[in-house]
């Protein structure tokens, strides 16, 4: 393979990326589709209010559009962007008079995300103290197999 080959191949893994992640930043934007569409339908489908129907929607569509842009192995840190969002998602839920320039609603989700980010970074050194401990297992076994059978050999010698 060549060089030119190599560095085409990589800038299509890393366009591929980008993808991935911008289908997860749009996983969280559309969460808000609700407040910005201000458009009433005629047929609510039982919704007694278009944007409660549109925010419905946006509820089913959005962790199916985040799973289908994780196939795109996306960079990690686009997942931000939907806890963010959802995070105020959650925040509305118990306070849905609060606006969108809150301060004590950004607060909330910018503290949503770094305890998002420390959560996955002790799954990732869990993780890693587990494959530490398999390793030194698999070492172990190793030199227990090779003390006996150089016992075996030295029994079978005498």
């Amino acid at each position: 393979m060549s060089i030119k080959e190599i560095l085409r191949d990589q800038e299509n893994k890393e366009g591929v990326r980008i993808i991935g992640s911008f289908l997860v930043a749009l996983s969280g934007l559309i969460l808000f589709s609700d407040k910005v569409f201000s458009f009433e339908l005629k047929n609510n489908f039982g919704f007694k209010k278009t944007s409660t129907f549109i925010w419905v929607i946006s509820q089913t569509l959005s962790p199916i559009l985040l799973l289908l842009a994780s196939v795109f192995k996306p960079y990690k840190t686009s997942y931000l962007i939907p806890v963010y969002i959802y995070a105020i998602q959650l925040y509305w839920i118990f306070q849905p008079n609060v606006l969108i320039d809150n301060i004590y609603l950004h607060t909330y989700a910018i503290g949503s995300c770094f305890a998002f980010v420390l959560l996955i970074y002790v799954i990732y050194k869990i993780n890693g103290l587990k494959l530490k401990k398999q390793k030194e297992e698999e070492l172990f076994r190793i030199e227990v197999n090779k003390t006996i059978d150089l016992l075996k050999k030295e029994v079978l010698v005498k």
